[in-house]
């Protein structure tokens, strides 16, 4: 099966046309096209049962979309010959369209046609909600992509053959996987879809053939124009990028590779160096005769190929591309001179004149775009390989080449095996123990790559438009075989547990003697990891309090346990750590035959940590003391200014964490209190935040005199050096008014006075 979402080419028609045409053909297909047959149609969500009831209500509710130019989608679900679906497989297909789109509820028109030797099901869906009067947006816009995972839901529940390079395929489980394929580069669409319709070898092929070793092996840009001219190619700049002609086509390097940039290339060999192409003579580039793509049909092949030797392009398809590039350097022109001649006028007058040329340039091309496309196309030229032998009487000929996929031997080694999970393999074994023991809903896996220069490189395997939810452990058992495959490319993979009941305090960087005292201490660790030689991780789990400062209170134990037992430096509760059963792969950590130790899997057992969870409740009575005192103090009246003093104190020693590393608290308060000053907390407020909030981050209290401590604190940041230091960092103090929402607080009451 394939599928297929149809672009809207019909912008210049009204919305209610639009959507009428459409549902007319999918309903009366025969009206537009007497051979094509409708063998099954029906809508959803309608209050109609009548077509033409069913189109209005469709045209009325996408005509209450004002952003959207088109809110109905078009979809084709399409079967290989031979395959001819039920009724009852039909609806099946619709309902999972709906589901995995997230469209149940939505409008929608189906219907399946039969004109052909397959049979194909269109389906038109209203992206318009009915009842939140909002245009559904699937899957953010990737709905091509979950359109091919539906494909492979529908293969495998009904029984369709697969296409040889589907995207997707459904494992022995139940559960979606990519499929792997060898990492090769082809030619885009377009140029496969001219080898289709030719039998030859688009320039694009021929370049990636020829042209791959030499820009990859190349030296010097000398050597690299010598073998291109051996290869009959030719190399050149184009503005900034580079191509590679193959006659007079040109092919862009970076389709050839993605390491075949003009930039990629110059920091490999150098500034660019023109190179020498004489026209004529021995050293000119040989001509490249036209090869065919497939061995199949090669004798019927030259045969069309002699017939329309010397054939040429409609003149006026070239004087139409030749108008289109004119009036886009026109454009270039005026805008150069509109920005150089209204530039003494300021930034908004310039702006506007912006905005008109561009609504009128863009017009411009419009009109010229629509007068090619309606322009009515000559007939005649050369027909298609396959039309051409089906003209002769070649039927058999033309079978084989349609079908040349499966007659060539060396396509059919190249096509990749099929995905089955590595049941068995260490990693698993390991990412099993590891789960069972830390009892986490959800993990997050990410990979870092890290250079010899410490440099890295850094994604999330989950994250999709910015946000990340992890793995369940059954999703990440699935996925483990395609971990291992990041981590054979130079990976070092993490595992962060996510839990909405439980904190996973991780221990870094610890000693086997910190170890040892961390148990003797009576922390009891659920999971005990080798990081590396000598080197040691362990996780504590403890259940969340759920009182309003959960977050706080796990940050403060991660802190207050690595301060005592592994690494100063870490402060955040839910941090990544190594995964068990993968390498760790830091250069410095590469032994003399190449390898890189395996991180070991020492201990895990299913356990929460007592002594973990009596500290946790000590800082959470922390806070809430803190918290009661303040609610208690009568405080001044402040001019309009938000936030108590003590969410002021906490929200910036957040942002402090996240740029320095915290080794003297001294003056972390010292910088809050000049903060808090500089957004007009008064003197009395901020002694007071310093009073009650800095004993929460501490570990050590004993022998200090907290009221003089904030006392001292406080006549620095409102004293002569607090002055100095204001009048240096001028540039963050609407920074910090943002840290507090102070900006948006008084444009907020600033908005109700006006009212």
């Amino acid at each position: 099966m394939i599928v297929k979402k149809v672009k809207n080419k019909k912008i210049a028609k009204p919305k209610a046309w639009q959507i009428g045409d459409l549902v007319d053909y999918i309903r009366h297909p025969h009206n537009k096209n007497p051979q094509e047959k409708i063998e099954y149609a029906g809508g959803r969500n309608f209050l109609s049962r009548t077509h033409a009831g069913q189109k209005m209500e469709m045209i009325a509710l996408a005509g209450e979309s004002v952003h959207s130019k088109m809110p109905v989608t078009h979809w084709i679900f399409s079967w290989q010959e031979g395959e001819q679906p039920t009724r009852e497989q039909v609806e099946e297909i619709v309902d999972l369209f709906l589901e995995r789109m997230g469209l149940v509820g939505h409008q929608t028109v189906f219907g399946l046609h039969h004109d052909t030797d397959n049979y194909h099901l269109h389906i038109a869906v209203n992206r318009m909600n009915a009842e939140t009067e909002k245009v559904v947006q699937p899957h953010k816009g990737f709905d091509i992509k979950e359109a091919h995972k539906i494909l492979a839901l529908i293969e495998h529940k009904q029984g369709w053959k697969s296409q040889e390079n589907a995207l997707y395929a459904v494992l022995e489980n139940g559960e979606l996987a990519r499929r792997q394929k060898n990492k090769e580069v082809k030619p885009k669409q377009a140029a496969l879809d001219f080898e289709c319709a030719r039998g030859e070898k688009s320039a694009q092929r021929i370049t990636q053939e020829r042209g791959h070793d030499i820009l990859k092996n190349a030296t010097s840009w000398a050597e690299l124009h010598q073998k291109m001219v051996q290869a009959g190619l030719r190399f050149e700049k184009e503005g900034s990028g580079a191509v590679v002609f193959v006659g007079d086509i040109a092919v862009k390097a970076s389709s050839v590779g993605r390491a075949f940039s003009m930039g990629k290339l110059c920091k490999k060999l150098g500034d660019f160096i023109p190179g020498d192409y004489p026209e004529n003579g021995p050293d000119a580039p040989r001509k490249i005769a036209s090869e065919p793509v497939s061995s199949v049909n090669a004798e019927e092949w030259k045969k069309y190929q002699a017939e329309y030797a010397g054939e040429q392009k409609p003149t006026w398809e070239s004087e139409e591309i030749i108008e289109l590039a004119h009036a886009k350097k026109r454009h270039r022109e005026e805008r150069k001179n509109t920005i150089s001649r209204l530039a003494k006028y300021g930034l908004p007058i310039l702006n506007i004149a912006r905005h008109c040329l561009k609504v009128q340039q863009t017009q411009e091309l419009r009109q010229l775009r629509l007068a090619r496309r309606q322009r009515p196309k000559k007939r005649g030229g050369r027909p298609r390989f396959e039309t051409w032998l089906r003209s002769r009487g070649l039927n058999v000929q033309a079978d084989r080449w349609r079908y040349r996929a499966g007659l060539e031997p060396a396509l059919e080694a190249q096509r990749p095996p099929e995905i089955l999970m590595q049941k068995d393999s260490p990693e698993l074994r390991n990412f099993e123990r590891y789960a069972a023991a830390v009892d986490a809903e959800r993990y997050r896996v990410t990979c870092i790559k890290m250079d010899a220069d410490g440099g890295k490189k850094t994604f999330i395997l989950d994250k999709k438009d910015g946000a990340t939810r992890g793995f369940t452990p059954a999703e990440l058992a699935v996925r483990i075989r395609e971990i291992i495959r990041l981590q054979q490319r130079g990976e070092n993979i993490y595992y962060t547990p996510l839990s909405e009941e439980k904190h996973h305090i991780l221990i870094d960087d610890m000693t086997a003697e910190s170890l040892e005292r961390l148990q003797k201490d009576g922390f009891q660790p659920a999971v005990i990891l080798e990081s590396s030689p000598d080197n040691y991780q362990c996780l504590l789990s403890i259940l969340k309090l759920h009182t309003g400062f959960d977050r706080d209170v796990g940050n403060r134990l991660t802190e207050r346990l690595n301060r005592l037992y592994g690494d100063k430096n870490l402060f955040g509760c839910i941090h990544p750590h190594r995964a068990p059963g993968f390498e760790n792969r830091k250069p410095k950590h590469r032994q003399e035959d190449g390898c890189f130790p395996q991180v070991q899997l020492l201990y895990a057992e299913r356990r929460g940590c007592a002594k973990a969870l009596e500290l946790a409740r000590n800082i959470d009575r922390e806070y809430a003391d803190a918290a009661k005192a303040q609610r208690e103090r009568p405080r001044a009246v402040s001019s309009g200014r938000p936030g108590d003093p003590v969410t002021a104190y906490y929200a910036h020693l957040d942002n402090i964490r996240k740029h320095l590393t915290i080794d003297d608290y001294s003056r972390v308060d010292a910088m809050i209190a000049l903060r808090m000053r500089s957004n007009g907390h008064s003197r009395t407020d901020v002694a007071e935040a310093v009073r009650a909030c800095a004993p929460t981050i501490r570990e050590a209290q004993a022998g200090r005199n907290w009221p003089r401590y904030a006392e001292r604190t406080a006549d620095y940041a409102f004293g002569m050096a607090g002055d100095v230091d204001l009048m240096k960092n001028e540039r963050y103090r609407e920074l910090w008014r943002r840290i507090e929402g102070i900006g948006e607080q008084e444009r907020e009451q600033s908005r109700q006075r006006m009212r």
